[in-house]
């Protein structure tokens, strides 16, 4: 194996293309904030593709992919009509007519008498 520099992966990450590791660092943070959140995993992936240009030159192309943890979302139910559409209550239940009934004073009640008095 040939001996190459302690900080290659380093170095050449900070000298991709101008943003791609200001691109890492936003994603990571992202990625960061959504597992502090959800307290579930998540991924960040690098790939560098790296292919010949010239006698000792290469091009290095970067893509940057993350998965980020997600909230379980809600459902909602809504029931079937027999024509295809969707509603929110159940077609098959009957309702209630229901009606405000206005305030009244209460009626007056004769005072309550206590024990032993």
């Amino acid at each position: 194996m040939s001996k190459h520099r302690p900080d290659l992966f380093t170095h050449t990450v900070n000298h991709l293309r101008t943003g791609a590791a200001q691109e890492l660092s936003d994603e990571l943070a992202k990625l960061v904030e959504a597992v502090r959140t959800t307290s579930k995993q998540g991924t960040l992936t690098l790939v560098l593709k790296v292919k010949p240009e010239g006698e000792g030159i290469y091009g290095i192309e970067e893509e940057i992919k993350s998965k980020l943890p997600q909230l379980p979302r809600g459902k909602s139910l809504l029931w079937g009509t027999p024509d295809g559409n969707l509603v929110t209550s159940d077609p098959n239940q009957g309702s209630f007519e229901l009606k405000t009934v206005a305030d009244s004073e209460p009626e007056q009640s004769e005072p309550l008498r206590q024990v032993g008095s």
